[in-house]
This record gives C-alpha cells, sequence and structure tokens, in this order.
C-alpha cells in the first residue's frame, strides 16, 4: 500500500497492510540535517529540503511539517517574542492585554499579506512549497495552533484562564476572534494542496480546564471549523491535545475530526475504551523516555505495547506522545518503522 491508501483504510475503519506511522516530526529535522533552528526559521528553501531529505530517511507515512516556526503565527501582532538560535521562538507577550482591548483590537488578516508577513516566512511559505516539491508520498498537513491555544497566546494564557472563570463573555470574545486566525491560517495551507489537517491545542487540555468548560468554550468552534475543512477540502483532520485529555473526551468524541493524538500522559488503552472504535487514535510512545533518551529496543518495545493495546483491530497509527524532541538519534526514529513492520502487519 501507498501511504495515502494505508492512511485511508485506517480512516475509514479498514485493516491496512500495516499500521501507518506519524513520527510528529518538525524541528528535529533541522538538528538531523546539521543546522540550527535560525538558519531555517524564514528559508522555505532550506527548510523543505531538509524535510524531504528527512522523510525518505524516516519513512514516515506522513510529514507534520516542513520545520515550521509556530510563534509566528503571533509576530504580526506586533508582540515580544524571543528568537534562540537553536530552538523555537517563544511568545513573552500578550496582545490583548486589557479587557478593553479585546473590543477595540482585532487580530491581523491572513490572507493579506501585508499584515502577515512573518506567519508566511514562519510557517504558509514551507507549507506551500512542500505540497509543491513532496515526492515521497507521504501525507503533508495544513498546520495552525488550535482555537484555545491561539487565544491563550493572544490574551496571555493565565488572563484568558482567569477570563473562563470570571469574566465568561470576555472569553468568548477573545476564543471568537482566535477562531478566525485559526480558520484563516489553516484554510490557507490547504488552499495550497496539503493532505490533510494538523490542528494541536495544548492549551486545551484536561490538565488545565475541565470537561464543562472545554464544552461550553472550545468545542463548538472547533466542531465549526472542522466541519468546514472537511465539506471545503475533504481532507482528514487530526487534532492533538497534550497532557491529561481523559476528562474531555466525551467531548473530542463529538467534534467531528477523523484522528485523535494522544498524549504519552495518557495510557491509550484508557482512550480506546474511552472513544471506542468509531475514531482512529494515533500515539502514544514517550517522546522522551523512549525516543530520545532511550536505544532502538526500547523504541520498539514502546511502539509495540501501544499497537497491542490500541491497534491490534485497526482504527490506529503508531507515533509519538508530543513532538519529536529536537535531539532525538536518527537510529530511534527509524526504529518506530521496525516495530511496524514486525508488530503492526494485518
Amino acid at each position: 500500500m501507498t501511504s495515502r491508501e494505508r492512511v485511508e483504510a485506517v480512516l475509514n475503519g479498514e485493516k491496512p497492510d500495516r499500521v501507518p506511522v506519524h513520527d510528529l516530526s518538525n524541528i528535529v529535522i533541522a538538528k538531523i540535517a546539521g543546522y540550527q533552528m535560525k538558519d531555517l526559521r524564514f528559508d522555505a528553501e532550506k527548510s523543505v529540503g531538509a524535510t524531504l531529505d528527512f522523510n525518505r530517511k524516516s519513512k514516515s507515512d506522513f510529514i507534520l511539517g516542513p520545520c515550521v516556526e509556530s510563534p509566528a503565527m503571533f509576530m504580526d501582532l506586533g508582540i515580544d517574542i524571543s528568537l534562540p538560535d537553536d530552538n523555537y521562538g517563544n511568545v513573552m507577550g500578550s496582545y490583548f492585554t486589557t479587557p478593553e482591548d479585546v473590543d477595540s483590537k482585532e487580530l491581523y488578516d491572513p490572507f493579506d499579506p501585508k499584515e502577515s508577513p512573518y506567519l508566511r516566512k514562519g510557517i504558509l511559505d514551507k507549507v506551500a512549497l512542500l505540497n509543491k516539491k513532496n515526492d515521497t508520498g507521504a501525507l503533508t498537513a495544513g498546520w495552525s495552533w488550535g482555537v484555545m491555544t491561539t487565544a491563550g497566546f493572544a490574551r496571555g494564557v493565565e488572563n484568558l484562564l482567569m477570563d473562563l472563570l470570571t469574566e465568561p463573555d470576555l472569553a468568548r470574545k477573545v476564543i471568537k476572534k482566535a477562531s478566525r486566525l485559526v480558520d484563516g491560517v489553516m484554510t490557507l495551507g490547504l488552499e495550497s494542496g496539503s493532505d490533510s489537517v494538523w490542528l494541536p491545542d495544548p492549551t486545551a487540555s484536561g490538565t488545565i480546564i475541565s470537561g464543562d468548560t472545554y464544552q461550553e468554550f472550545i468545542a463548538e468552534e472547533t466542531k465549526r471549523l472542522v466541519k468546514g475543512w472537511k465539506a471545503e477540502y475533504n481532507v482528514p483532520v487530526i487534532l492533538h491535545i497534550c497532557g491529561d485529555t481523559v476528562p474531555i473526551m466525551d467531548v473530542i468524541s463529538q467534534l467531528g475530526v477523523d484522528c485523535f493524538s494522544v498524549d504519552h500522559a495518557v495510557d491509550i488503552a484508557v482512550a480506546r475504551e474511552k472513544l471506542g472504535d468509531g475514531l482512529t487514535l494515533m500515539g502514544n510512545v514517550h517522546p522522551i523516555d523512549a525516543l530520545w533518551n532511550g536505544t532502538p529496543q526500547d523504541v520498539i518495545k514502546a511502539s509495540a505495547e501501544c499497537i497491542e493495546k490500541a491497534g491490534k483491530d485497526g482504527r490506529f497509527i503508531l507515533s509519538l506522545g508530543c513532538e519529536m524532541p529536537r535531539d532525538a538519534p536518527m537510529e530511534n526514529i527509524c526504529a518506530m518503522q521496525d516495530a511496524v513492520e514486525k508488530f503492526g502487519r494485518y
């Protein structure tokens, strides 16, 4: 089977030839290619070249992103962002600093190149060029932070969490504005030919908010976006939320996503039990203990355990519990493919 055929089978509830692999690689690509993040931060050609070389080695069925600079979504807001040489940027400030800002200030228009040059250089130009040059057979992805995470960066996470408790109407306004930005960024990636949606929303974690809060403030916006992307572009949607997501899994099953990426904080057997067999699961090898600090044998063992717990009847993609660490060794990355060849054949 090709990667596309394999993934389509899994998402349709059929058993492919083997379990697909999504290695959640991004910044590690720079390291493997001998670069620092500063070398690829705004360079689409170098980023895409390194990404395609990496995928030919890893043989993953997906390409998560060509070294996208994730804080680029917020650089065009003019807020303080640190840019270390060998790591992602860090959002240090907020855009909606006061409650009054939420009414008086708008986020930029992602469809206007003059308003969003950093968004393009850090994310969209890379995604578009990857879609154009991809010759690996692996699926590509449109990329954007999710609704809650985008709102948290715009308002400041602590401020937003306090708003959810004490100023719910204000929180809803921030979330609505964030949702429009997420929609625009993802739409532009899909317009350039991405094969799937990759939607990470770590701030929506059940470690941070309750299932009721997720249901009340985040679920409907996410559900609306997912429905629109699938209707317009007919692509699978993969949602990743960090931390303990068991408290919000009842809501996740109602969002319309095709696949849920499970963090390593969750026993994937519990996720399978709670979400049932109608939703494809992805995960959840420990990115630090196994992939970064372990051996290839450790990765194979952890992968086999995930397949045994959640992948014996299909509807499963082997992956990490969160993004691949920057310094993960290539032999450990390739061990995930060894694992599915040995333990993931149907």
